[in-house]
């Protein structure tokens, strides 16, 4: 992982607000999905192969190769059961099209959070990002609701 990849993962991945609200409401655990973002961004981002061992020494608090592993475990896990059950709520009619409509239109403005992040100065467009993670903050309450979770 280069410097700016690991900044980035410092300052916006892990410590984001909009991340924050998400993870607490997610299936993953903050170490899990610490350990989970650490692979995928040095699998993506690095041409050579960087070991478990490497990678455990990136964690916030150092762990073993070992115990890396199995948290990276542990999140992919978690991750792939969170698909199916989506999936399942899906096919037995809990959700139809709106709602994942919906969730496709709050991941959208998550993207654009995002880019507003990595390409601009903060205080440039504070106002702005205010305003999206308000929206956001919204959204996430409401698709989060129990009522929104009922057959159609």
């Amino acid at each position: 992982m280069v410097d700016g990849d690991l900044k980035f993962f410092k300052d916006r991945v892990i410590r984001d607000p909009i991340a924050s609200i998400l993870l607490k409401n997610s299936c993953l655990t903050h170490t899990q999905y610490e350990t989970l973002i650490i692979d995928i961004l040095c699998n993506k981002n690095s041409d050579i192969n960087i070991t478990y061992d490497e990678k455990a020494l990136l964690r916030s608090r150092n762990v073993s190769r070992g115990s890396f592993s199995r948290t990276l475990a542990q999140a992919r896990g978690n991750v792939v059961s969170a698909i199916y059950t989506i999936l399942l709520l899906s096919y037995i009619g809990v959700f139809d099209e709106a709602p994942f409509d919906a969730y496709q239109i709050l991941a959208e403005k998550l993207r654009d959070y995002l880019e507003i992040f990595r390409d601009s100065e903060l205080s440039q467009n504070r106002l702005l990002l205010q305003r999206i993670e308000k929206e956001l903050m919204d959204g996430i309450k409401e698709l989060a609701q129990p009522k929104s979770l009922r057959p159609v």
